[in-house]
């Protein structure tokens, strides 16, 4: 085994144990020194594989053929797995899945230095197929130039693939993708373009209330009023009789992201219902609410319940979007105080908080890190800390800020181990320990995974 012919080549096939799972669902494994990331493997399965490139000192790699495995593999229900950057688990067992989650949220939490705490089994969602209430789609252009809508190949966020039959939110969502994809080629609309910025269509958004059965639509397109978007608007609502609301966002902006400078809504109230855990929820097109409303409703039962035997004088709820754990926690607590940038998850937020009759319940439309800073500067005291942030985690500043604030009990909620373990050790740092973790899936056949750790003021 030559390390300088190694290295320099890339294509060469190489046979490897698949010792780990990595932070983002691969395998990972060591030969004579040399670190491999190998995409398609887990741990126990012994692999041929293609080494692509060097990235960072790591070699990354991708199966060609498994030889030896301890997880059985399945046939994924998906044409489109091996293609989509989504759905990578689909070859597993959901009890494989689960067991994969487990691990790689201890790992990530031991990688940060965290021990001591204990490690909850990991919640199996109710549905591993069609439990999605949002998923995104983008516009994209084949090599012959022709309208493509679907998702991204991984790692090719400037590659998309036609979606003809997704598992992930319903059958409607598909035949809503279908709708569109059809009636734009029909009347030869154009495609935003990321390189020359010219180009009509930009992304498609659909949302689901799986408890209500209603369904909103946001077309993203870089020109609106558009009379050729109002014709495709006209014709899919016209075909797909389920659409309660559907809205034209105009979005002008270099940024790849579905949040543009103006709604327009065409038919409807521009909102959908969902109810989830008792508690009824209006959701605007950019609230944030749990993708997984099954599961959704079982994490914010676990997190009242974990806050059963606590004196809650005063909770703060950052990050809360739409309100869905401060709205929960309001049944056992004097007053919940929720804080959100998006503006437009504020409003959604106490409407619903009289849509449920639930009145000590404050909303703040305000960044976190500025919000904590001014509480505190005003000499606010809370009993109970909830955090939810997105999942790059939290900022320093709030971090910061939380040691100051001394709560008896902080609950972090995460969709990302590893930030979630950076902030519980610098919180640690302040005066905290990790008392316990507690995972849940609220996203079947991918590698992400929720989790929920309390920490208690020492």
């Amino acid at each position: 085994f030559n390390h300088e012919n190694y290295a320099n080549k890339s294509k060469k096939k190489i046979e490897l144990e698949i010792e780990e799972v990595t932070s983002k669902g691969d395998g990972w494994a060591s030969l004579d020194g040399i670190e491999f990331v190998v995409r398609g493997a887990v741990p126990g399965d012994r692999v041929q594989a293609t080494i692509r490139r060097k990235k960072g000192g790591v070699r990354e790699a991708i199966v060609d053929s498994i030889l030896n495995s301890q997880m059985v593999r399945i046939a994924p229900r998906c044409s489109h797995f091996g293609i989509c950057g989504g759905c990578r688990w689909q070859d597993l067992q959901y009890e494989d899945q689960l067991g994969l989650k487990e691990r790689m949220v201890n790992n990530a939490l031991r990688e940060c230095g965290l021990r001591g705490y204990e490690q909850r089994p990991i919640i199996a969602s109710r549905e591993s197929f069609y439990y999605r209430n949002k998923m995104e789609f983008s516009f994209g252009q084949d090599i012959e130039g022709d309208l493509q809508l679907g998702l991204h190949l991984r790692g090719r966020y400037n590659h998309v693939f036609d979606v003809l039959d997704c598992q992930l939110q319903s059958h409607c969502s598909n035949r809503i993708v279908k709708s569109v994809r059809n009636h734009a080629t029909e009347l030869g609309l154009s495609v935003y373009n990321l390189k020359s910025h010219n180009g009509l269509l930009r992304f498609l958004v659909i949302r689901e209330g799986k408890a209500t059965d209603e369904i909103m639509v946001n077309l993203v397109v870089s020109d609106y009023p558009n009379s050729d978007v109002d014709e495709v608007v006209r014709r899919v609502v016209g075909e797909i009789r389920e659409i309660t609301t559907f809205l034209v966002t105009l979005h002008t902006g270099k940024a790849q992201t579905a949040v543009g400078e103006r709604e327009f809504v065409v038919k409807g109230t521009g909102s959908i219902s969902e109810k989830c855990g008792g508690v009824h929820y209006g959701i605007s097109s950019n609230s944030f609410f749990q993708t997984n409303t099954y599961q959704a409703s079982i994490l914010y039962r676990l997190i009242s319940d974990m806050t059963s035997n606590l004196t809650l004088q005063t909770v703060l709820d950052l990050y809360c979007g739409t309100g869905g754990i401060s709205l929960h926690l309001a049944k056992n607590a004097g007053q919940v105080v929720g804080v959100e940038q998006i503006v437009e998850a504020v409003d959604d937020a106490r409407r619903n908080a009289c849509r449920n009759d639930v009145s000590n319940c404050t909303f703040i439309a305000e960044q976190a890190e500025t919000a904590v800073d001014i509480m505190i500067d005003r000499g606010m005291q809370f009993d109970l800390v909830v955090a939810d942030p997105p999942r790059a985690g939290m900022h320093k500043s709030v971090l910061q800020a939380l040691g100051k604030a001394n709560a008896p009990v902080i609950l972090y909620v995460s969709c990302n181990p590893q930030s979630l373990g950076a902030d519980v050790k610098k919180l640690c740092e302040t005066g905290y320990k990790l008392n316990f973790i507690q995972p849940v899936d609220l996203f079947p056949q991918t590698p992400h995974c929720e989790a929920v750790a309390q920490l208690s003021r020492i």
